[in-house]
C-alpha cells in the first residue's frame, strides 16, 4: 500500500521488497528527513534523522527492504 502525505510529513519515495516496505518522508515545518519502516505482522516504526540528508534516508530505506537493516 502506497503511503500518502499527512499533516506531519510529505512522502518522497517508497521502497518495497517481499514483506517489507520503507517510505522516505520529509517533516513539514522542520524539514527533517525520516523513514517509515513497515514489516508484515509488526507495528510500523517512524524514525526521524534531523542531521541527515534525503540521500541518507533513501539509503536507510533501501537497506531495510533488502534486509541489511533490521527493526
Amino acid at each position: 500500500m502506497k503511503a500518502q502525505d499527512t499533516d506531519e510529513y510529505i512522502v518522497y519515495s517508497n521502497y518495497m521488497q517481499g514483506a517489507r516496505e520503507a517510505v522516505v518522508v520529509k517533516q513539514r515545518g522542520t524539514g527533517n528527513w525520516g523513514v517509515i519502516l513497515k514489516e508484515e505482522g509488526k507495528q510500523e516504526l517512524l524514525e526521524w534523522y534531523p542531521t541527515h540528508s534525503q540521500s541518507w534516508s533513501e539509503d536507510v530505506a533501501e537497506n531495510f527492504v533488502e534486509g541489511i537493516r533490521q527493526f
